[in-house]
């Protein structure tokens, strides 16, 4: 063990001054990695946990390594998966969790996925890379999130994963700030043109580890939802405390990135919050933190002499915003195209340059939904908006109607608040990027799992008061 940590510092030591800091950094995880094969190979079942964590720590690595996320994540999904098929083989292991509606529902939007390779205009790499997104991450949280999360324990400890990151993300905003960009940060700024949307009148947009920072800035805004409820369903105070400190966290790198589309979030939560909430006093306060924030930056200038807060404040007056009536003159544009191609471009093609398609729609999307209309066309886009609905309704009775627990029930509406902010914010930005995708299907799939979450505490409760009876009869 000595000699292996002696050549270990040998080679580290050799490392440094030949290949660089990714390199080596990259070389220094490689324990880290072998741990984590180990703990997916051991407990396959609960894999999702380290699968949900891995893909943050693949975000973190992008920002210094040249890494294809969206391969990577892709694999360890796929690998977890077969791992629980073949445990299948020799343990017992109940799928009926996984045949959930969430499953169902990706299933039928699927078969149009699959449909659309007989699209004219279709690329199959850019279909293959798309697809990706669009239904297999949806199908496998569907599998793998209500099998590993068993309990209370499981929310939160998903809640600490990601806490994790979003204090990193942060600090990395902050870094970005206080002392200015690394090498691959100018690099996208000024050689790929990243500055014409990142150095602006308003002042500099931070991304952190993003790729971009509307991507950055909507991500922080899931976290103040998620952890802003959350706060509220936690016993433990010091836990409390810990989730102020990340909503405080996330404010500051939701701020600094200058996204306005990223107040819609918090504000999309609060809205169906209110229509979740089945105590009265809980639905008066979130209304009445709606329209406090409504009317800050609608009817007030409080703040204004901050660049973030001025910048988030013309979100609220779109008429008087150029950029907004730029958008609105393009989308009237596309909708003449579009009429001609009622099952779209092709998936992926919605900024498919570089796979040189036969068609190309001319004017870029400006948000997700756009990009879904027009890669799959306006049969495509309602039947996402149909499914989305339907998953929407479904988990919203099964919080309402199906969760006695008023803890679980609370912290699985944190999760369902944020992806409904997120989708209202995903029809003014293209932010279904990594890491986003995973962390709203598993919103969706934790509904679905709280119902046998719910049994499960139930029967715990019943058996210890069974106990108790037992006890004072004997006694």
């Amino acid at each position: 063990m000595h000699l292996l940590l002696i050549v270990g510092l040998f080679v580290f030591y050799k490392l440094i001054p030949r290949s660089g800091i990714p390199i080596f950094m990259a070389f220094g995880l490689l324990p880290m990695g072998l741990v984590s094969f180990i703990l997916i190979l051991q407990h396959s079942k609960q894999g999702f946990y380290t699968l949900f964590g891995i893909q943050f720590l693949l975000i973190v690595l992008s920002s210094w390594v040249d890494l294809k996320i969206g391969v990577a994540t892709f694999a360890l999904f796929l690998f977890i998966i077969m791992l629980t098929i073949i445990r299948t083989g020799y343990e017992d292991i109940d799928w009926k969790k996984s045949r959930n509606g969430m499953l169902w529902c990706y299933l039928i939007l699927g078969l149009y996925y699959i449909f659309e390779i007989i699209n004219p205009n279709c690329v199959f790499e850019a279909w293959y890379m798309s697809i990706i997104t669009y239904l297999l991450y949806p199908i496998f949280c569907a599998i793998l999130v209500p099998m590993a999360v068993r309990n209370m324990k499981g929310i939160q400890w998903l809640l600490f994963i990601w806490s994790l990151f979003v204090l990193y993300a942060a600090a990395k905003g902050y870094w970005q700030k206080s002392h200015g960009f690394n090498g691959r940060e100018l690099y996208f700024l000024y050689a790929l043109g990243g500055a014409k949307t990142h150095i602006i009148w308003s002042g500099i947009r931070y991304f952190s580890c993003f790729t971009d920072a509307a991507n950055y800035g909507v991500h922080m805004a899931m976290a103040i939802t998620t952890f802003s409820i959350s706060l509220f369903y936690t016993k433990n105070i010091g836990l409390k405390v810990y989730y102020a400190i990340v909503v405080i966290a996330a404010i500051y790198g939701m701020g600094i990135s200058g996204t306005r589309a990223a107040i819609a979030v918090p504000l999309g939560g609060l809205v169906l919050l209110v229509l979740l909430s089945r105590n009265w006093k809980t639905a008066i306060i979130s209304l009445i933190a709606l329209l406090s924030l409504f009317c800050f930056f609608r009817f007030t200038t409080i703040g204004s002499s901050n660049q973030y807060i001025r910048k988030m404040r013309t979100a609220f007056n779109p008429s008087t915003d150029a950029s907004y009536q730029v958008r609105v003159v393009n989308r009237e544009r596309m909708k003449v195209l579009m009429a001609s191609k009622p099952f779209g471009y092709g998936l992926g093609l919605s900024k498919g340059e570089r796979y040189h398609p036969k068609e190309l729609m001319p004017y870029a999307p400006d948000s997700w939904l756009v990009s879904v209309w027009i890669e799959t066309g306006l049969v495509g886009l309602v039947l996402y908006l149909l499914v989305h609905g339907a998953l929407f309704a479904w988990c919203s009775w099964l919080l309402m109607f199906q969760i006695m627990n008023k803890r679980l029930r609370g912290l699985l509406s944190a999760w369902l608040c944020m992806n409904a902010g997120f989708f209202v914010a995903a029809y003014a930005n293209d932010v279904m990027q990594y890491p986003n995708p995973i962390v709203v299907y598993t919103g969706f799939a934790l509904c679905f799992a709280g119902p046998y979450i719910d049994k499960t505490m139930r029967k715990q409760r019943e058996a210890r008061k069974a106990e108790e009876e037992l006890e004072k009869q004997t006694i």
